[in-house]
């Protein structure tokens, strides 16, 4: 059993303080606040971890209040940007203002790990991690912009000798916890393989290749801004190998 508790402040970082312009990754008109103050924050934790051989499982529930969280939230207004040059047209982006509010984060990780098989033919072992966030903005009586959704990693592994490979299944729920200002984000569900092979060289050194997102799943980040959350989705199929050699 564990138990935690914490108090942090944080100063405001220079474009929070003076932001006052167009965000070019990002095509949003970012405006800060030169008068917000430094943000503070106080954390309790409780844990509960238990381990027997290969097997494990560990669980945390944490809250954080905030007495001056600052948040980058979308105003509901348009900005007009006079053209550069002659015959160009005006361009308009959305407003995103730093904002200082009291804030309230409520959330739990969850890890387990479990031999299936030991030995001959194979070694196979079965882990999972689930996470989710709970944030609210106590001023506005409604949920932070920006915050991850229920996360979930599910991945089966098999040995023998050298070689290694398994499977992996992320999946992330739809993020419907937004403010009035921004919108859902849907969920997704994506596979992964690979498999490394150990090399019989001085040190540690291995081969590997992995093949993410096999499905081909379109998935979209729910912890991007709206501007771009649905122009940079997340990777699609993509294949990649390497090698590792550490001595």
């Amino acid at each position: 059993l564990s138990a935690l508790w914490a108090a942090s402040q944080r100063a405001p970082t220079y474009y929070e303080l003076f932001a006052n312009g167009v965000h070019v990754a990002t095509a949003a008109f970012e405006r800060g606040d030169a008068a917000l103050a430094v943000e503070r924050s106080r954390h309790a934790e409780f844990g509960l971890a238990w381990a027997s051989g290969p097997h494990k499982l560990e669980l945390q529930w944490f809250r954080t209040r905030f007495s001056n969280y600052i948040a980058l939230d979308a105003t509901g207004v348009d900005i007009t940007v006079p053209a550069e040059g002659p015959g160009d047209p005006d361009e308009v982006f959305p407003e995103y203002a730093f904002r200082a509010v009291r804030a309230r984060l409520t959330g739990f990780e969850a890890e387990g790990h479990a031999r299936l098989l030991s030995g001959a033919p194979v070694t196979l072992d079965l882990s999972l991690t689930i996470d989710q966030v709970k944030a609210d903005n106590l001023d506005a009586g409604e949920p932070l912009p920006r915050i991850a959704p229920l996360r979930a990693r599910l991945s089966l592994e098999a040995s023998r000798g050298g070689l290694r490979g398994g499977v992996v299944v992320r999946h992330a729920a739809e993020q419907d916890r937004v403010p009035a200002t921004d919108a859902a984000t849907p969920g997704y569900t994506m596979l992964d393989l690979w498999a490394a092979l150990a090399l019989p060289v001085p040190g540690e050194a291995s081969a590997f290749v992995k093949l993410g997102n096999v499905t081909d799943r379109l998935g979209f980040n729910a912890s991007s801004i709206a501007t771009m959350r649905g122009l940079a989705p997340l990777p699609g199929r993509a294949v990649s190998a390497g090698l590792r050699w550490r001595w």
